[in-house]
C-alpha cells in the first residue's frame, strides 16, 4: 500500500523509528505520499505508518 492510498486520517509517518511527519495525511508533502508503506497500525484513532 502507498501512503497516498490512506485518506482523511491523522497519521504519524516513521522512518527508521523516527517520526518524520505527524498530522493529517492529506496535508503531507507529496514526496511522502509517493512512498510505499512497510507496516501500518491504528493506535488511538491515529494511523502509525512505517516507511
Amino acid at each position: 500500500m502507498w501512503v497516498k492510498d490512506v485518506r482523511n486520517y491523522d497519521v504519524d509517518i516513521l522512518e527508521d523509528g523516527k517520526v518524520i511527519y505527524s498530522g493529517n495525511v492529506n496535508d503531507a508533502p507529496e514526496d511522502l505520499k509517493q512512498r510505499e508503506t512497510k507496516n501500518m497500525k491504528i493506535v488511538h484513532k491515529r494511523i502509525i505508518i512505517d516507511i
